[in-house]
């Protein structure tokens, strides 16, 4: 895709109003189809869907093939919450075009939002085999192990990606947590403090962080890290029920247990309430899980 530079080059302004006079004067234009995509990819990032959806549509009559073309396509069916069609759409393009690598990144993305985690995996290898110096891409390889349960391999496709990009402080997170669930906690407790000092605002690592301090006993730490995840998303983070059954296990090890039984109030009041994950940034907790961790922390306080 083209950087953003380009669309305030004289040459996409001249082709821009080519396209743009063609359809006010209601004449029908034969462009490039890369070129209808640069147009469709400028109303795309300018919030012009309507606009976007009829270059594409165009530009597809045109060139049938086309893979940029068929890529905006995609990703727009895949931005507007239907990923099922938009993985079928992305598996046609990758059989007419198999070396198209924005589709195949997009298509991997699709899958991770499917949970389609060991295609993920195959798919995240091979697009590092063409470049392995994709930070992203190896984040992603390391969300999908993560969900399959490979958690030292998480870990290690996270190194590798701090690696390439030392400075990704998504990759550092994501470090924080491939350590917690290794059973790591002084060193995932380092690396969140780290990544926070950065991000202090940042409710899903201030509850990743508690678990950490949690595991190591230091409860009124953690506490105080649950209260400020409260207070920075206003209630509203998608890890809340979470949040609130966490607050409540560490009062009931504390002994508190008004503290615990109010915690355990405002999680059942928000359960419904959370919104769903984004795959990457939370999830909203089973029925199951909840009475199970309900009954373990009711347990502590007999």
């Amino acid at each position: 895709m083209k950087q953003d530079d380009y669309f305030d080059s004289q040459d996409f302004r001249e082709l821009l109003q080519q396209y743009e006079a063609a359809r006010r004067g209601g004449r029908r234009i034969y462009m490039d189809g890369d070129d209808l995509a640069d147009i469709a990819e400028y109303y795309i990032n300018n919030r012009r869907d309507r606009e976007a959806d009829t270059v594409l549509a165009e530009g597809l009559r045109m060139h049938p093939d086309n893979p940029e073309l068929l890529y905006l396509r995609t990703e727009q069916i895949f931005d507007r919450g239907h990923a099922e069609e938009a993985c079928q759409e992305a598996r046609r393009i990758l059989m007419m075009h198999p070396d198209h690598t924005p589709t195949k990144e997009l298509y991997l993305e699709i899958l991770l939002d499917l949970q389609y985690c060991t295609e993920a995996v195959h798919v995240a290898e091979e697009l590092l085999d063409r470049d392995a110096y994709n930070a992203e891409v190896w984040h992603m390889l390391a969300d999908a192990q993560t969900a399959l349960y490979h958690y030292d391999a998480a870990l290690e496709s996270v190194e590798y990606g701090l690696s390439v990009n030392p400075g990704d402080d998504d990759l550092l997170h994501a470090k924080g947590v491939a350590l917690i669930q290794l059973e790591r906690y002084k060193e995932a407790d380092e690396v969140l403090a780290e990544y926070l000092r950065r991000h202090p605002e940042d409710d899903h690592a201030l509850y990743n962080r508690s678990i950490a301090l949690t595991c190591l006993e230091r409860y009124e730490d953690a506490s105080a890290l649950l209260d400020h995840a409260t207070m920075v998303s206003k209630g509203q983070s998608s890890e809340q029920t979470q949040i609130y059954l966490q607050q409540a296990y560490i009062e009931a090890k504390m002994g508190h247990r008004n503290e615990a039984l109010l915690a355990l109030d405002l999680a059942k009041e928000t359960k419904q309430l959370c919104p769903p994950s984004d795959g990457r940034h939370g999830s909203v907790m089973e029925d199951a899980d909840y009475e199970n961790i309900k009954a373990q922390i009711l347990e502590l306080l007999h």
